[in-house]
Formats: C-alpha cells, structure tokens, sequence
C-alpha cells in the first residue's frame, strides 16, 4: 500500500479565508490520478490547497478498499477530523474513492459529521457536492457506477500553465476480472476504456505544461479498447501516445499476465520512449492457488511471458505483486512459491499478506489461513526479494544509467533524486539546474532501495 500523497498543487501565499482545501490520498496510482484530477477542479473553482488539515476549509479524503488496514486508517483520520469540525463547525469534510463506493451511506452513519460521500465515477461531482454541502445540504451520496462513467479525465481544471514532470493518465476506469479476493470490479465498476483521441489530448496537454514522463494507468491496462466500438488493441494507443513531440518516456500499469501479447512485447521493444520496465502481478507461486484465485493462468505460462519479456528486451525491469495467506494456502504452497520467486528474479515486489473483503468470493472459502500464520510467511517472501533486490542492483553497480532528474534528495544535502527507465531510483550530488533534464549518471553504490551515482561529465 502506498502511503496518503498530496496531488502536485501549488500552494497559494494568498488564500481566501473561506476556500482552502486539503486533500488527502490513500491507495494506488490510480487514486493518485483520482486526487489530482479533484485538485484540477477545485483550483478552477476557486479553491486553493494548504498544507495542513488545521488551515482547511474543505478536507477530502481518497479512500482505498483493496486491504483492511487503509480503511481502518481512515475512520482514525475521521475522528481526528470530528474534532477539526467542532473548532471550525463551516468546515466541509468529503470521502471519496473506493472506500466511500462500498460504504455509501453506511459511512455517514459511522461518522455523522462527514458531509457528502462521492463513489469512483464521481470525482468530477466534486465541486458540486461541496457547493450543495455549503448551502446547507446534509448526507450528499453520490455513488452511482453508472453515472457517465467515459466523464472526461482532462477538462478545464486540469489545463494548467505548469504539470508535473512526470503524470498518471488513466485510460481505462473499472476491472471485469473478479479475482476472488479483490474488491475492486464492486467498488470500480466494470471496464469503462476512454477514446484514444482524448487520452492522446491529454497527453498532448501535459507535455505542452512541462510534463516528460507519462504513465497510463488502469485496474487492467491491457483491457483497453475492448469496450470500443472498433476493439483497438492496448499496443495501438501505446504507439499513438509514444509518438507525442516532446515526451521522453511512457510507462503503464497495472498489467494482467494473461493479457501480455507478443504485439505488446514488440511494441515495447520498438517504440524509443517505451521504458524498459512493466510491473506484473504474480500474487502465487503454485497453479491451485492461482486457480483459486480466478487468475486465468499457470505458472508456466506466467514464466513463459516473462522469458518472452526479457528475450525481446534485454535488462527489462520485472516487478510484481505478491500475496500470502490466501485460504487453503499451505507450507507446501509456500515453499513452492518461493522457489519460483527465485527462479523467476524479480526486480523488486509489493508484498501483502491476505485481507478478506466483505462480498468477494474468497470470503466463503474453507481453510482461511490465521493472521499470526500470514505475517510469518509474509516474513519470508519479504527477507527473498530484499535479497534478490539487492543482488540484481549490485550487478548495475558501474553502468552508465540514464536519470530524469526530479530534483532534491529527501535526504543528503546537495543531493538530487530521479528514475532510470527501468524505474531505478537514484540519488547524486549535483546542482539543482539538473531538475526536470535527462542525466547521464554512473551508478556507483547498489542499495535495496535504488542507487547512489555520480554524474557523468
């Protein structure tokens, strides 16, 4: 689980006593897009963003529902917020994304001084539901799955004179897959892809404020177009954004296995700003738990597409997710898995221990595994990747990478961060000019979590 980001907003030095807003981001990617998408609204509406809940007029919250321990960190942010409403009672208080989906109602019987609830096809009801909030309007719930779900991702609001250097596109809103521990075709609905042209538009819109890297973003990236009237392939719009003037690179996630095509794998291999990196869900190491999980393939064909991957586009970045505890999983499953873990060599994983969610089907299974049980194996998986991780960096250690400077180090001074294509972190000393440019850096030192560097005269 990520942890709660802030949308990329400029804070106003000049705020308007009545119209500042906070917004706080749980989850995925997705969510990220979800937040900056309401942040690009709320600012055309007037609204400017503070950096504290204390400063707020307005405070959203973007929920995730994917594991238990997000939601239960956000009723704990709701308490707190309880309190912000009794010392500022004309402060409104949102709950949005997949949590608030599930919940609809419910919520605000949990927590009565929430004012307005608003679903996963709803975030553009954002600047409404506060204005309603603000007349006077109680328990607003806008929750509707089928409420225009091809909205428009890229409208006034998200026409800005300057974007961040690297950008989430969604191009596809919903999952029909049904894996069955995961919530999200309940709380995200079904595949709901946008039209090329408008991903392309947007794309073209950030470029032009200042954006080099884009991500294209979906529960199932590869499910694009299905739903469209001429069924284009997901490589066909890879190759129409890739070939937007002045975009460096071009990412997407998350990606299905069994969806991975050769057209695909060329498409990558071909097109100049395709990175060299595709984050690919495993989630178990043996057939009869993928199986249970209503995967839709075996390990073999997994590692068939991964050899394939890695043919075509030598040193390409593999990364995955797995999870650990899912019902009827045994030692022998565990030790199974590992293996192929092993084999396989991830880059790096997103590891989690199972978490049963009200309405999925894995809920109903037999043989439910203890959490103390869980968290040990989870344990293990962990202590393998960090080795793997490590090992596979330390074979890098000497290469020249190319970095997209992104600027200062959280840590260290006089020290930049940025990404290599293959979604390496990397951290240099060098001058704050380098922001926003492409670097050639000498990766010097291997660390679990990327590389030290030294730019390259």
């Amino acid at each position: 689980m990520n942890p709660p980001t802030q949308p990329a907003t400029a804070v106003h030095p000049a705020l308007a006593p009545s119209m500042a807003y906070h917004l706080i981001t749980f989850g995925c990617q997705m969510n990220e897009a979800d937040s900056q998408l309401m942040a690009g609204l709320l600012d055309q509406a007037g609204w400017c963003p503070v950096t504290s809940v204390e400063n707020a007029d307005l405070v959203v919250i973007n929920t995730c529902a994917v594991r238990e321990k997000p939601e239960q960190k956000v009723y704990s942010l709701l308490g707190e917020l309880r309190r912000h409403k009794q010392r500022r009672p004309a402060a409104t208080i949102v709950v949005t994304g997949c949590m608030a989906q599930g919940a609809g109602r419910k919520l605000l019987k949990r927590a009565p001084h929430v004012d307005a609830v608003l679903g996963t096809r709803c975030f553009h009801h954002i600047v409404e539901a506060v204005d309603r909030s603000r007349s006077g309007e109680k328990g607003i719930v806008i929750t509707d799955l089928h409420d225009d779900p091809a909205a428009p991702r890229c409208g006034p609001g998200m026409e800005r004179e300057r974007a961040p250097l690297r950008a989430f596109v969604p191009i596809i809103l919903g999952c029909t897959n049904f894996c069955s521990y995961c919530i999200v075709p309940y709380v995200r609905g079904a595949e709901a892809s946008r039209p090329q042209e408008e991903v392309v538009r947007e794309v073209e819109a950030l470029v032009r404020a200042g954006t080099r890297e884009v991500t294209l973003l979906g529960q199932n990236v590869l499910a694009w177009g299905r739903d469209l009237p001429a069924r284009p392939g997901f490589e066909a719009l890879l190759t129409f954004v890739a070939r937007v003037e002045g975009l460096w690179r071009l990412r997407f996630l998350t990606s299905h296995p069994r969806d991975v095509t050769p057209g695909l794998i060329e498409a990558m291999r071909d097109l100049g700003a395709a990175c060299e990196h595709i984050h690919l869900p495993i989630q178990a190491g043996t057939d009869r738990l993928l199986q249970e999980m209503n995967r839709g393939y075996t390990t073999d064909q997994y590692r068939a597409v991964v050899d394939q991957l890695r043919a075509a586009i030598p040193g390409i970045s593999i990364t995955t997710d797995i999870m650990v505890g899912f019902p009827g999983e045994t030692e022998e499953d565990c030790e199974k898995s590992l293996k192929l873990y092993e084999r396989i060599e991830f880059d790096a994983a997103f590891t989690f221990a199972y978490s049963p969610r009200p309405g999925t089907a894995a809920t109903q299974m037999l043989d439910q595994v203890p959490r103390k049980t869980a968290l040990a194996r989870l344990q293990g998986v962990i202590e393998l990747q960090n080795r793997i991780t490590c090992e596979r960096n330390s074979r890098e250690v000497g290469n020249l990478a190319q970095v997209l400077v992104e600027g200062r180090a959280e840590k260290g001074d006089g020290l930049l961060c940025g990404r290599t294509r293959r979604n390496k972190q990397v951290v240099f000393p060098g001058d704050r000019d380098l922001t926003g440019s492409l670097t050639q850096v000498r990766l010097t030192r291997a660390h679990l979590w990327g590389f030290s560097g030294q730019v390259v005269a």
